[in-house]
């Protein structure tokens, strides 16, 4: 298992170099102007980078290699998202401590703001990959690709109708959420584990399934 995980950092950095340098150039963006959404796109990269192994792991025919290896099927699948979760609490603590360093020289930058922006950085990092993983096994990472961005776009067309509808009621559920840091924690915490986790079961079974 630790192989594994070893093998998909080593991917990521040897084929994302020049993502890796964005990242503190994100960083020094946000911080000099003050533009707290710049660090938003940190965790969108980062949550990008364990499927861009997937495509490495097709072109290369690793599902063929490891094979061969003493390992299971579960072991595979569950580096990648080991290895997604590693990266998606580097994005979270990376910008909750640059939010709370900033909290007392940008007027925008309170407990609320740091709370909901952290919160945030661990939903993209987590709930994207594990949109992604599952479709990408299934049918590869051409066909995948297309999949994902039909259903980003089917959810992005039915959550506004849905926030629009009932907007009184939800924005004053939303407010109570972000005004208490600790429930936004627990509730962005148990959102997140919850797709994760089921998430990783489909994937598992999905793996488990391909023949070589």
């Amino acid at each position: 298992m630790s192989g594994l995980f070893t093998k998909e950092f080593i991917v990521i950095i040897k084929n994302n170099k020049l993502s890796l340098i964005v990242v503190p150039m994100f960083l020094l963006i946000g911080i000099i102007n003050h533009q707290l959404m710049f660090l938003m796109l940190i965790p969108a990269l980062l949550s990008m980078l364990p499927l861009g192994t997937m495509t490495y792991d097709e072109v290369s025919h690793w599902d063929m290699y490891v094979y061969s290896l003493p390992v299971k099927k579960k072991s595979v699948v569950t580096s990648k998202y080991a290895t997604v979760l590693v990266l998606a609490l580097i994005s979270t603590v990376l910008i909750g401590t640059i939010l709370f360093l900033l909290k007392n020289n940008v007027k925008d930058v309170d407990n609320n703001t740091i709370a909901f922006m952290t919160a945030a950085s661990l939903i993209i990092g987590m709930i994207v990959p594990s949109i992604s993983i599952p479709i990408n096994l299934k049918f590869g990472t051409s066909k995948g690709r297309i999949i994902y961005l039909i259903i980003v776009g089917a959810i992005c067309g039915i959550i506004p109708t849905v926030i629009i509808s009932d907007a009184q009621n939800l924005t004053i559920k939303l407010m109570k959420i972000v005004s208490n840091p600790a429930i936004l924690a627990l509730v962005t915490i148990g959102i997140v584990a919850a797709i994760s986790f089921i998430s990783w079961l489909i994937s598992v079974r999905i793996y488990e399934k391909k023949e070589r």
